[in-house]
């Protein structure tokens, strides 16, 4: 049997716009009312017909979500709240992933506008990513070098944060660890840590005793693993990995060469991970609020989708969580959840 929406409604008792508005969860209808029509429905066996939905309103109610994996915490936190918000909005996310490989990055976008998402959030590999003229897309933790609307980490106060941090503990010879120099976050990490660093040592006057050593490589642990072996031989007093994925990749390489933190090698990171809440005493994080991205993310697209006027770039605060400031050459004290 072919249960139609005018059925549900005749079995709710209400009319054919009220089911509607409470089926689809667009609209003001009353919790009481929207139960006795989804319970109607569910006794009927009704299912929305999402083609002809789609057909009738030029609308897909999808919203396409590019990412480099889904596998890094940094991109699950922030899409879990994406979807949440959307989802309030009748919207449901397509995931797909790049790798960070541009060629894959631009089937995943051919692969969304086959599907007629109606708006992207995308976190860019290729700065120069296309997508037809008109089409709704929102920038999330990178930039390209296109006019979108974007939201990003306001990495350069936190940063600065964490740079203060550093030198109040006495550390001197610092090794960093970032990403590839084409993306933007790489980019602004190392700048606004770089930048504070040398800001702050030269306020204190001691700009000429710093050791400043810079190392790109992939966000993968591999790619942190990779860039310690670069520091082995000549291990500076602290490394700071600007990325989650990045400090996994170095705690492996400092496991298996012996090397103890604090103890051995100091540790400061960027980032947001489950196994850091437990992995112990001696990590400084400094940790970006992705719920916030993610909403944020979701605002935009909504009001993209509304035909409001692109709203501006965004900056989410993020903020550094410390270990106890006691010991000037451990960064001994508790990892916090972050």
């Amino acid at each position: 049997m072919n249960v139609k929406l005018t059925d549900v409604a005749r079995e709710a008792g209400v009319g054919y716009g009220t089911a509607s508005r409470a089926i689809s969860g667009r609209g003001s209808v009353d919790a009481a009312t929207r139960d006795k029509v989804l319970a109607a429905a569910e006794k009927l066996g009704y299912r929305t017909n999402a083609m002809a939905r789609a057909l009738r309103e030029n609308k897909t109610r999808t919203v396409g979500l590019i990412v480099p994996d889904i596998i890094n915490e940094f991109y699950t936190e922030s899409a879990a709240v994406l979807q949440n918000e959307l989802d309030k909005s009748g919207y449901q996310v397509v995931v797909s992933t790049t790798g960070n490989d541009a060629d894959k990055e631009r089937r995943a976008i051919e692969s969304m506008l086959n599907r007629q998402v109606d708006a992207v959030v995308h976190v860019p590999v290729n700065p120069q990513a296309k997508f037809p003229k008109g089409f709704k897309v929102v920038e999330l933790n990178r930039r390209s070098d296109l006019d979108r609307p974007t939201v990003t980490s306001d990495d350069a106060t936190g940063l600065k944060e964490l740079a203060v941090h550093i030198l109040d503990q006495g550390y001197r010879d610092i090794g960093i660890i970032v990403g590839p120099a084409e993306l933007s976050t790489a980019r602004d990490r190392k700048s606004g840590f770089f930048n504070a660093l040398e800001s702050e040592a030269t306020q204190r006057g001691i700009r000429e005793e710093l050791r400043f050593r810079v190392i790109h490589s992939r966000y993968s642990p591999a790619g942190g693993y990779e860039a310690f072996t670069e520091f082995r031989n000549d291990l500076p007093e602290i490394i700071v990995p600007l990325s989650t994925q990045l400090t996994l990749g170095v705690l492996k390489a400092t496991r298996e060469n012996s090397i103890e933190i604090p103890n051995d090698l100091a540790l400061a990171c960027y980032g947001v991970a489950e196994w850091l809440a437990v992995w112990g005493p001696g990590i400084t994080v400094f940790a970006p609020d992705l719920p916030a991205m993610g909403a944020a993310a979701a605002t935009q697209v909504l009001t993209l989708l509304d035909a409001s006027p692109p709203p501006q770039q965004q900056r989410k605060d993020s903020r550094a969580t410390h270990c106890p400031r006691d010991n000037p050459k451990g960064l001994k004290g508790e990892t916090h959840d972050t």
